[in-house]
């Protein structure tokens, strides 16, 4: 394994590589803080679904016309189940409710 040579770098050079990285730490950082603080908030597409009562073709549809909050990680597709209950409390024509 051989050791890069950084002196052979512009200064310009590494002032970009240093505000990529400083970028991609402050991106992970938001992620962690905010949207997968903890287990318990973080809802898969198919118990979003089950959450709302409605069918996961229907929150496909919800998310693509941005009618409720989601994130992709790596490809997967999670909501935050503060953020649907607060949207749900806004629309709430939008939740079925559960009858028991």
């Amino acid at each position: 394994m051989s050791n890069p040579i950084l002196y052979g770098f512009t200064k310009k050079d590494l002032e970009y590589t240093i505000e990529l990285v400083v970028k991609r730490l402050r991106k992970t950082e938001l992620v962690n803080n905010t949207i997968l603080d903890t287990e318990e908030d973080r809802l898969t597409q198919k118990e979003a679904a089950k959450f709302l009562g409605k069918s996961e073709q229907c929150l496909i549809q919800w998310r693509k016309k941005h009618l409720i909050p989601f994130y992709k990680i790596a490809g997967s597709v999670f909501y935050s189940k503060k953020e649907l209950l607060d949207c749900a409390r806004k629309n709430p024509k939008l939740v079925t409710p559960v009858r028991k």
